[in-house]
């Protein structure tokens, strides 16, 4: 190869690798552009102009020596540049996350054991279906986010998942933007949770989803990417999918890294579920069993007065009519507070509106007391209830953590009112006022 093609083969490798730096950084400032850089321009640089060190004739021994130190050079530039994306290709947190692959391994492993067994008797966890099943919604609902197209979103997201997500959307449209994921490997999932529970509504998988993603937002009237992300992310969710009415699995709950990596200790709520529900149905016939012939004051039939001591009234009327009795409304709260779990973890699929949106993902009840009486007819009471759990808040459009630990549990005080339905199903809660 003559001397001057092989110059020429470097200068065309150095202007390469200088705009695919420039189309990434933008701008000037780049290390192969402008006066004053380091292999080109006027006198004064090391490598160019009159006088140079390895020019030494038209042997083209100078040039083949630039050539190989232009080579070496980008070579040493890409490794680094190579090294710096795989570092800044997630944020702390995700790579934090990745830190667990391996323990995610062994508990896919153990976890997809108990699944198989569940399939035995409900083809409906069968785990290559599943697997298959949250790779379609996953990739279904990145294309859905992108085309703004909200019936599919509607039709694969449990009701709390998909007001989250349209809340999410009108805000960008409403900005004028639009916003662009791209799948770009993967996803990579695994089962990582399971629960098999008496309601076919009631069963959930989680998996832990891994996929390279990259995304911008674009302004709608101009098509100017407003921010973006340069190099793809590798970010790792978990999606619980549950059944809906026609037994189909939908996205029920979404949780980031951070948010969800209790599913890799988390115990499996198989037969465990089974025992529990058996308990509850067991507490509420004998309620209904015990409870008196309907009167008209039921409140009436004890002496304590309610507006004195609720707790006391409620605990003394247990004594004739077993639906008062604390273990019946506990089962009340019980079931709320893992509805409120299943549901995202958020209070929205309540009728309550909280300025930041809440996420409850466990909760264990201490104690109970009832703190006073709200209505008669229906009897409403409002119950202070004592739980530990994992309990914060989220900003509803940037998703950042406002208040709480999504990975610690503590102390909380909920206030809840409670309405007295039929016998056979208990006590329904109908607000919570608070919770500290």
């Amino acid at each position: 190869m003559a001397a001057s093609s092989v110059l020429a083969l470097a200068a065309a490798t150095v202007l390469m690798t200088t705009t695919t730096a420039s189309a990434r950084g933008g701008g000037g400032g780049s290390g192969f552009g402008g006066g004053g850089t380091r292999f080109g321009g006027g006198g004064g640089t090391r490598f160019g102009g009159g006088g140079g060190f390895f020019f030494l004739g038209g042997n083209g021994v100078g040039l083949l020596v630039l050539l190989a130190l232009v080579v070496a050079y980008v070579l040493i530039r890409n490794w680094s540049q190579s090294r710096h994306d795989k570092r800044t290709s997630n944020t702390t947190t995700d790579r934090r996350a990745h830190r667990a692959d391996g323990q995610a391994e062994e508990r896919a492993a153990a976890v997809e054991a108990q699944v198989d067994v569940l399939a035995d008797t409900d083809v409906s966890f069968d785990p290559g279906a599943l697997r298959s099943r949250a790779t379609q919604l996953y990739v279904t609902a990145q294309r859905a986010w992108t085309a703004g197209d909200l019936a599919t979103l509607e039709r694969i997201l449990a009701p709390v998942v998909y007001g989250k997500w349209a809340e999410q959307l009108s805000g960008y449209a409403a900005r004028g933007q639009s916003t662009v994921v791209e799948v770009l490997e993967g996803p990579d999932v695994q089962i990582v949770n399971v629960a098999n529970r008496p309601g076919e509504t009631e069963d959930t998988v989680t998996f832990r989803i891994v996929a390279t993603l990259r995304d911008h937002v674009v302004d709608r009237r101009t098509g100017e990417v407003l921010t973006r992300k340069d190099r793809s992310t590798r970010p790792i969710e978990y999606w619980t999918l549950r059944k809906d009415g026609s037994g189909g699995w939908i996205v029920a709950g979404i949780e980031q890294a951070e948010d969800g990596h209790h599913h890799l200790t988390d115990a499996l709520e198989t037969d465990a579920w089974n025992q529990k529900s058996v308990g509850r149905d067991a507490v509420l016939e004998v309620a209904e069993r015990t409870s008196p012939v309907r009167t008209a004051d039921v409140l009436g039939l004890t002496n304590v007065s309610w507006a004195d001591d609720a707790d006391h009234a409620a605990a003394d009327l247990s004594l004739v009519d077993a639906r008062f009795d604390r273990s019946v409304l506990e089962v009340g709260i019980a079931r709320f507070l893992e509805e409120w779990a299943m549901n995202d973890g958020s209070l929205d699929f309540t009728a309550v509106r909280t300025a930041h949106r809440t996420v409850m993902r466990t909760a264990t009840v201490r104690s109970i007391a009832v703190r006073d009486l709200v209505s008669q007819d229906p009897v409403e009471f409002r119950v202070a209830v004592e739980a530990d759990g994992i309990y914060y808040e989220v900003d509803r459009w940037t998703e950042a953590v406002v208040a709480g630990d999504p990975r610690t549990q503590r102390s909380l005080e909920l206030l809840f009112t409670m309405r007295l339905d039929d016998a056979s199903r208990g006590w329904t809660v109908t607000a919570v006022e608070g919770v500290g």
